[in-house]
């Protein structure tokens, strides 16, 4: 460590008194929580030691929409055995869809130049049209929806609708073979597979539907396959088996339910790199991931 170097940069006394985190101590010093907020060290340092005060504040301060109820931290003697909100419930779609109105929410800028963009109540609505689809084929709380899809609009509309109802995302990059999806999902056993048509790298278009005939072979338990297109519409009419992602939008009426389930329900499923065997799942609860957002 060298010491005694200066900063390259630091923060001037206008951007620190307009800070969310200025604005956060006064809340506690406001609620004679924490007095002395002047050190951002001491106020770390407290977060630290009152992890119960920290969160349930950071809850609050960030105007989490749930039902907070009873202890912040359920302790266990092994530490990532913690259960942090353990009487708690929340919708994480509903905390992301608070807006409705027509300011953008979602830019998608492609690397051949491809724009698309949609608005907080557009995509509000579509996220209910969907949700309202995937309760109609019958998933249920937690069942798995995989996702072999580029960072999109479409992408985003498709995790919230099933993060709305319960169920839980697993995603892979187009980048990835098939061999790669397949050691990923079939641990899960997903019902439905969500995809694209084609997405571009390296100035080359990438077809991604080719690999789907594999993918299913080897993963029985995908039963349908919701394809959405890398523009505004499809290039080519797609499988007579698979299903339109735009169609289902178009012909399913909005779910404006949002239940809340326990704020440790999972969220999506991620995977290690797969470099020492197959990779191993790893599960992240709905409210860990919202809270530590906001935060």
């Amino acid at each position: 460590m060298i010491e005694n170097q200066s900063s390259l940069w630091s923060a001037n006394e206008g951007s620190k008194k307009n800070s969310q985190l200025e604005k956060f101590c006064k809340c506690l010093e406001k609620k004679s929580i924490f007095k002395n907020t002047s050190r951002f060290k001491d106020i770390w340092e407290w977060s630290v030691k009152n992890p119960e005060y920290f969160w349930s504040e950071v809850w609050d301060f960030t105007k989490i929409k749930g039902i907070k109820k009873g202890k912040v931290i359920k302790k266990n003697k092994i530490f990532y055995k913690n259960i942090f909100f353990p009487n708690s419930k929340i919708n994480y779609a509903e905390n992301l869809l608070r807006k409705k109105n027509q300011e953008t929410a979602i830019k998608f800028l492609s690397e051949n130049g491809l724009q698309k963009e949609i608005t907080w109540k557009k995509l509000y609505e579509n996220v209910c049209r969907l949700s309202r689809y995937l309760k109609k084929i019958n998933l249920r709380e937690k069942d798995r929806v995989a996702a072999y899809v580029p960072n999109s609009i479409e992408s985003v509309i498709s995790f919230l609708a099933a993060s709305k109802n319960g169920l839980i995302w697993s995603s892979c990059s187009p980048d990835f073979g098939a061999d790669g999806v397949i050691d990923r999902f079939s641990q899960i056993k997903p019902k439905i597979l969500i995809t694209c048509e084609y997405y571009f790298y390296n100035g080359k278009k990438i077809n991604i539907l080719e690999k789907i005939p594999q993918i299913l072979k080897k993963i029985k338990s995908i039963k349908k396959v919701i394809v959405f297109p890398y523009t505004n519409q499809m290039e080519k009419k797609i499988n007579s088996n698979y299903f339109d992602f735009y169609s289902i939008l178009k012909n399913s009426k909005m779910d404006e339910n949002f239940k809340k389930f326990n704020f440790n329900h999972p969220l999506y499923i991620l995977y290690s790199s797969g470099t020492t065997g197959i990779p191993k799942c790893i599960i992240h609860g709905a409210g860990n991931v919202l809270i530590e957002h906001n935060k």
